[in-house]
């Protein structure tokens, strides 16, 4: 399977060198591009088991512009997971996280390719790249099966998109990661693909992610994800599973309907969430950290209030079930996204 990967990320190298020559139009060609800071903050206390933990988010996004062929992007995290000094009372203590999630070139080659140098978001599945965020994710809480094959690469990264025809677009991503145990830079040395196939008139997608890991066990990594969302109803479901021999293997499905509909201005910024997920350990349990060491089950249901276009209010009740006991996980908060010009607007 790595052979097989290594030569298709030569392959689509190869192409990127052929496609080139056939220029698309400049990027933005009537106006001139000005670097954008953008991002988030996100205040969301969880109670798990009983125990409070004060969740803080700040996440800053910079974009900016080099001629009409180059990006360079970045976003950063600063989080802190203050819990009570005595598991439920005393004061709050913990220290802040600090990650860089990615810092990456990006030389937009064509409409079709897209070429990407440095430190970037792992393009396994979709939820670390497009969901991730807490302004955007519907359920606060992280997936179960979020840390097989996902995080953070050091390497290089072939994307885009091609219409099969016009009822169809096939989207790709090819990518190559070196190992770093280096502070804020870590990365695992894998190759990996993701394919998916978008039908805009149903506003769907569906697609899978394969990665070989080229140190340690060798691991073999598989994923598969699905977005739709009903061009004529404000309801949208997404879901993603992963498997790794190893590590483990989950699925986890959740839909989130919007209010649209109703007259009531205050409804209508309402939006109700379910989401249910289950998780499988490998044949190492423990092998990966980031993951449960036992069989687990959720089930979650929440309500998201959207106060304006940057602010949402948000609350969510679930249920977590293990053989070593079941607990029930709270959460409230709210996040708010900014965006930030920083130069003169055209």
């Amino acid at each position: 399977m790595a052979k097989s990967i290594l030569k298709g990320i030569i392959c689509l190298f190869a192409a990127v060198g052929c496609a080139a020559q056939d220029s698309a139009p400049p990027l933005l060609a009537d106006s001139k591009p000005i670097p954008v800071l953008s991002g988030y903050f996100a205040f969301v206390p969880t109670w798990e088991g009983g125990s409070p933990t004060l969740v803080s988010i700040v996440s800053p996004v910079l974009l900016v512009p080099i001629g009409s062929k180059f990006i360079l992007e970045s976003r950063a995290a600063f989080e802190g997971d203050f819990e009570r000094r005595d598991g439920t009372t005393g004061d709050f203590t913990g220290a802040v996280n600090k990650s860089l999630d990615y810092l990456e070139l990006d030389y937009l080659a064509n409409r079709y390719v897209t070429v990407t140098a440095g430190r970037f978001l792992t393009p396994f599945n979709i939820y670390n790249e497009r969901l991730y965020p807490n302004w955007i994710r519907n359920t606060q809480t992280d997936p179960l099966i979020l840390p097989i094959g996902t995080g953070s690469d050091n390497g290089l990264t072939l994307r885009g998109a091609i219409d099969a025809d016009k009822s169809v677009t096939l989207n790709y991503a090819v990518y190559f990661s070196a190992l770093s145990n280096r502070d804020h830079f870590e990365s695992e040395r894998h190759a990996g693909a993701r394919a998916g196939i978008f039908i805009p008139r149903e506003r769907l997608e569906i697609g899978m992610s394969v990665q070989h890991q080229l140190q340690d066990d060798r691991l073999n990594r598989l994923g598969f994800h699905l977005q739709w969302a009903p061009p004529r109803t404000p309801f949208e479901l997404r879901s993603e599973g992963a498997y790794s021999r190893v590590e483990g293997n989950g699925l986890w499905i959740e839909g989130a309907a919007r209010f649209r509909n109703i007259r009531t201005n205050v409804l209508r910024r309402a939006q109700a969430v379910a989401r249910t997920q289950v998780f499988h350990t490998g044949s190492v349990p423990g092998a990966n950290a980031d993951l449960p060491t036992t069989d687990t089950k959720r089930t979650e249901i929440g309500l998201n209030y959207y106060l304006n276009d940057g602010w949402k209010a948000l609350a969510s009740y679930g249920r977590t079930f293990t053989v070593d006991g079941n607990s029930n996980i709270w959460t409230v908060g709210m996040t708010y996204r900014f965006v930030i010009p920083l130069g003169p607007r055209q």
